[in-house]
């Protein structure tokens, strides 16, 4: 760390009393349920809107034209998305063996790697399913694409609200939030989403993982830098 790195630090430091542990746990787990909330609520009320008032029937937009979802198949998919997004929520929001938060090397591997992980576990479980992975003109991923951002949002906002300051890496860490608030909104939208035909999960699933990383490193570097505080 540079010397006037290390003196904007102290002064930021300085300058804003500090919570006790108690007080930052409550803030933190009051901010997570309410951006929780928001993205579910998003989801439902998306989702009954564009699917005729089923939030979920193991078919999401398309199940009218017959092509329900095994429920192993749901179970593979949906569980390993959470588990990868457990894994995002766990880099973005955790910070390691440091005060200072994780290396520049975590955040940037876990900031590719996670949307990596997502298409192949997304892929790799429906390809024994024929259906899924059938070829849709007519459902390119413009709804995936919506639903995945409308859903993130909140979440987005109440990571960065959790976070509030990266001393280092400021938009390294602002963009690991987005992918975790992406790979969260990846589980709802697995959920709602029967299509597994690549160029749809490219366009619609992995696209707005993409989006939500670019604005997640603006924001990171506007809203925790010590040097815009």
């Amino acid at each position: 760390m540079s010397a006037a790195l290390r003196a904007q630090v102290l002064a930021a430091a300085a300058a804003e009393a500090s919570p006790t542990r108690t007080a930052v746990k409550r803030r933190n787990a009051f901010v997570g349920m309410v951006g929780a909330a928001s993205g579910v609520g998003a989801f439902v009320i998306f989702a009954a809107l564009m699917s005729e008032g089923e939030v979920l029937r193991l078919g999401g937009e398309v199940a009218q034209r017959h092509l329900e979802r095994s429920p192993w198949l749901v179970v593979a998919t949906a569980g390993g998305a959470l588990g990868i997004a457990a894994a995002a929520l766990w880099l973005a929001l955790g910070r390691g063996g440091s005060m200072l938060g994780r290396s520049r090397r975590w955040l940037l591997y876990g900031s590719m790697l996670i949307p990596i992980c997502l298409l192949a576990c997304m892929v790799g479980c429906s390809v024994g399913f024929g259906d899924a992975m059938v070829r849709w003109p007519d459902r390119p991923g413009l709804r995936c694409l919506a639903l995945s951002i409308v859903v993130a949002v909140g979440p987005l906002l109440s990571f960065l609200t959790m976070r509030r300051t990266a001393f280092l890496y400021p938009a390294l860490n602002g963009a690991m939030l987005g992918v975790a608030a992406g790979a969260c909104a990846w589980v709802a939208v697995d959920l709602w989403c029967p299509v597994a035909y690549v160029p749809h999960v490219v366009l619609g699933h992995v696209l707005p993982l993409v989006v939500l990383t670019g604005v997640g490193a603006l924001l990171g570097q506007s809203l925790l830098s010590v040097r815009h505080r």
